[in-house]
């Protein structure tokens, strides 16, 4: 019995090393459309990225992105309809297909194809993007809505931005903004633009620091004031690291309604995709899929930008006049005068 045993071990564990040891770890390719298009109201052009999925077992993944014939349809119909309050088309807009200039990395810059539109769209309207293939398969679509985006209440509007007193004391400020009661937008960031002129003989050259302000997220996407307070010394911060101190800097001189609130917002898909594909930090190593493309994958949504003009009051500009404008001071001096 026990050789009986030994030949049966024998002849199963043979069976096992005799089998095919190629395991195929692909299940059947089914080539998908890839969308991203993030539209936006404020903006002169539209630009919407249309890319196919790719699969060859026997060439790598590196390899195959450097050909841009595996990455770009050879023909598409691509084009933008304008829905009313019923999803009833109203107008066609068609879109182009354009190059752009694309940065080094994993996938070819030989030919980095996009769709454009080079126009502005309506405000808190719903489109729908369609892609049409010519070889009779389904149309790949997504659904947007143009945003109103995020308004800035406090400073208001070619009001003052104050970050100093009449004592040359750094204050902080309470920036205050309102998403909108319609679509509420699902995050918004904020950044400050300083600019000032610089005057080298006769020449003069605008310039510009741009200082981050906050990012807000916004899960509940309600519609309420936020508010963010800010602290002056990052200002100034930002000149001294900007603009280097030196014995005979350009003079520079303030510039009327010179400071740029910059609010950019996005949709709740956005927002969604971006966390759903960002890394994984937690336990969970399973990453749950998303997408709002029809017969495809990707991402079609709605973003905003819009750019507040405001000034520096009147102290704040004097305190940085003492601080960068002051010649016997050369460790410090920038060139800053008083208007």
């Amino acid at each position: 019995m026990k050789i009986i045993k030994a030949i049966l071990g024998i002849g199963l564990i043979s069976s096992l090393f005799s089998c095919e040891n190629e395991v195929e770890i692909n299940a059947d390719f089914e080539e998908k459309t890839y969308v991203l298009g993030l539209i936006d109201a404020g903006a002169d052009s539209q630009f919407v990225k249309i890319t196919r999925t790719f699969l060859d077992n026997k060439t790598g993944a590196v390899q195959l992105a450097q050909d841009p014939n595996n990455l770009y349809y050879d023909s598409l119909n691509v084009t933008l309809n304008e829905l009313d309050n019923n999803n009833n088309k109203v107008n066609t807009l068609q879109l182009n297909k354009i190059i752009r200039a694309k940065n080094n990395g994993l996938f070819t810059t030989e030919r980095n194809e996009a769709y454009a539109l080079g126009e502005q769209l309506k405000e808190n309207i719903n489109y729908r993007l369609n892609v049409t293939k010519f070889d009779g398969s389904n149309v790949t679509s997504g659904a947007a809505k143009t945003s109103k985006g995020v308004r800035l209440i406090k400073p208001r509007v070619n009001g003052k931005l104050n970050l100093a007193d009449d004592r040359e004391t750094i204050l902080s400020y309470r920036f205050e903004f309102e998403t909108p009661k319609i679509d509420p937008a699902g995050e918004f960031s904020v950044r400050m633009v300083f600019n000032y002129l610089e005057i080298v003989n006769i020449d003069s050259t605008p310039q510009s620091i741009e200082i981050p302000i906050t990012s807000i997220l916004n899960p509940t996407l309600s519609s309420i004031d936020h508010v963010f307070n800010f602290e002056g010394q990052r200002f100034f911060t930002a000149i001294t690291d900007s603009i280097p101190a030196e014995i005979n800097p350009p003079r520079r001189l303030f510039l009327t309604d010179g400071i740029d609130i910059i609010i950019e917002a996005a949709d709740a898909d956005y927002t969604l995709f971006r966390d759903i594909n960002g890394p994984i930090d937690g336990l969970a190593q399973t990453r749950p899929e998303y997408t709002n493309i029809t017969n495809g994958i990707g991402l079609f949504a709605s973003r905003s930008t819009i750019v507040n003009k405001v000034s520096l009051s009147g102290d704040t500009k004097n305190l940085i006049v003492a601080l960068f404008g002051d010649s016997d001071n050369l460790s410090k001096y920038r060139g800053f005068e008083s208007e």
